[in-house]
């Protein structure tokens, strides 16, 4: 997905204010003809910022609710691979790393190579199930209840067994990420504990977020970006959103789809 261009900022900005927008309208403010801002318009609709409605848009609702996770995982396959590659350069032999959760973190484990002798941990049992047999790749399973939407083992089993080893690296997913707030967010609370009891016990961090899920928020706050955290997206980032992002200290990668 190409980058928003200047007139899209424009639009996305105009929408965050009024809630409602008419294309008429658009196009005067933004002295365009209202073709060029019905194919903006669509573009925009494609990114899931916002809903075309008769004559106009309205603002796609930002609050992120937790789906089940074969859902998830069939959204934007292509990023999340590009996503995961990208990660895995920041990766070092032997590492002991967390892999969160989410669905990304299912991507990274098709491709982690076995001759960087790597520890994992996690509690994702799709992330353990990959990784079953894989030469070179030790696994270890923190333990705790299933989930009922999603093959996650979360609660204060899973809590204390966390507390109990120290990893070099964290790796979150993330269901939505506010550049302005310079937060990243899971629909499910038990999820986000989990997540952020992990980074507590890292050396460095690593955010992987495809682009269609910034702008928005939803239920917990996993972390925030700051100084030491690695975002890890695809180019569908806007220019400002990762101005805003940069900002706070955090490293910004654009991985790109082959």
């Amino acid at each position: 997905m190409a980058a928003r261009n200047d007139r899209q900022e424009a639009i996305h900005n105009l929408l965050a204010e009024r809630g409602r927008l008419n294309v008429e309208e658009l196009a005067e403010t933004l002295n365009v003809t209202t073709m060029t801002i019905r194919r903006d318009l669509s573009a925009m609709e494609s990114e899931g910022v916002l809903t075309r409605v008769h004559g106009g848009c309205v603002l796609q609702s930002p609050f992120v609710h937790e789906l089940p996770f074969s859902e998830k995982d069939q959204q934007r396959p292509a990023e999340k691979n590009a996503i995961a590659r990208a990660a895995v350069r920041y990766l070092r032999r032997a590492d002991r790393v967390y892999l969160d959760t989410g669905t990304t973190a299912v991507h990274l484990a098709r491709i982690l190579p076995g001759d960087l002798e790597l520890g994992v941990f996690t509690n994702n049992l799709r992330v353990a199930l990959e990784l079953f047999g894989r030469k070179g790749v030790e696994v270890a399973v923190y333990g705790g209840a299933l989930g009922q939407r999603s093959p996650d083992l979360t609660g204060e089993v899973a809590l204390s067994r966390i507390r109990d080893f120290r990893i070099d690296v964290a790796i979150m997913g993330a269901d939505a990420l506010d550049a302005r707030r310079g937060e990243f967010y899971s629909a499910d609370s038990g999820t986000a504990m989990l997540s952020r009891a992990a980074q507590r016990q890292a050396e460095r961090t690593l955010v992987l977020v495809d682009s269609s899920k910034f702008g928005k928020h939803s239920l917990a706050v996993i972390g925030r970006l700051t100084d030491g955290v690695t975002l890890v997206t695809d180019a569908g980032i806007s220019d400002a959103d990762r101005a805003l992002i940069e900002s706070t200290g955090a490293e910004v990668v654009v991985a790109s789809i082959p």
